[in-house]
């Protein structure tokens, strides 16, 4: 997860209240204005009593969080969205436990806002392309062991790893586990992972000479 450069206090002040959240909960999902989910419509009338958005058209009330990982949450959205500066901004793997004091909520709760704010993020990564100058190698883990060492060592594991190249910096990165670095194997992690006609950079290994 990307976050911007801000601190806890200026992205706390930014979401201060249930209206500042619902707000940008809204320009998120309808970005060029409301969109009934059934119809398509593109009017509507705004039922602020009830958070609740009913179409012109068909009649379809709408929540603002409705189909969302909010969605039917009896947690504050602020809590939900300190959660998720802290989540994006921590280094390492935030625990359920340290969460549930930062945001004042018991460790159950914690545990349930890491759990959904997590498959979010997974499922946002599975769509994500690279794009721009790529820069695309293999690695193997599994730890120092006897015998050979590199590719074709025993009881190590392949790994594809591409990652965007911005100057002296490193963009967004992919990585996947394969069973072995192959034309195959490449080919499949090359479509799911990056845009098309894209400038890739290898390390000339046969196996990744699939990628024009």
């Amino acid at each position: 997860m990307k976050m911007p450069e801000a601190s806890f206090f200026e992205w706390q002040g930014q979401f201060n209240t249930e209206i500042d959240c619902l707000n940008h909960i809204k320009k998120m999902r309808w970005p060029n204005g409301f969109m009934c989910p059934r119809c398509g419509c593109e009017h509507a009338y705004e039922l602020t009593t009830r958070q609740l958005y009913e179409c012109s058209q068909c009649h379809k009330q709408t929540s603002v969080t409705a189909d969302t990982l909010f969605h039917g949450s009896r947690i504050p959205l602020t809590k939900w969205f300190w959660a998720i500066y802290f989540l994006g901004s921590d280094k390492g793997s935030i625990s359920a436990l340290r969460l549930s004091k930062l945001i004042e909520v018991n460790w159950r709760t914690a545990r349930l806002v890491l759990s959904k704010l997590r498959t979010a993020m997974g499922h946002r990564d599975s769509l994500y392309r690279l794009s721009g100058v790529i820069e695309i190698d293999d690695a193997l883990v599994g730890g120092k062991r006897k015998g050979k060492r590199g590719r074709g060592a025993a009881g190590k594991t392949p790994v594809l790893v591409a990652v965007e190249s911005k100057g002296k910096k490193a963009g967004f990165i992919a990585m996947q586990v394969v069973n072995r670095v192959c034309h195959d194997n490449v080919e499949q992690f090359v479509a799911k992972h990056l845009t098309i006609q894209q400038e890739v950079h290898t390390d000339g290994l046969p196996a990744l000479n699939i990628i024009d």
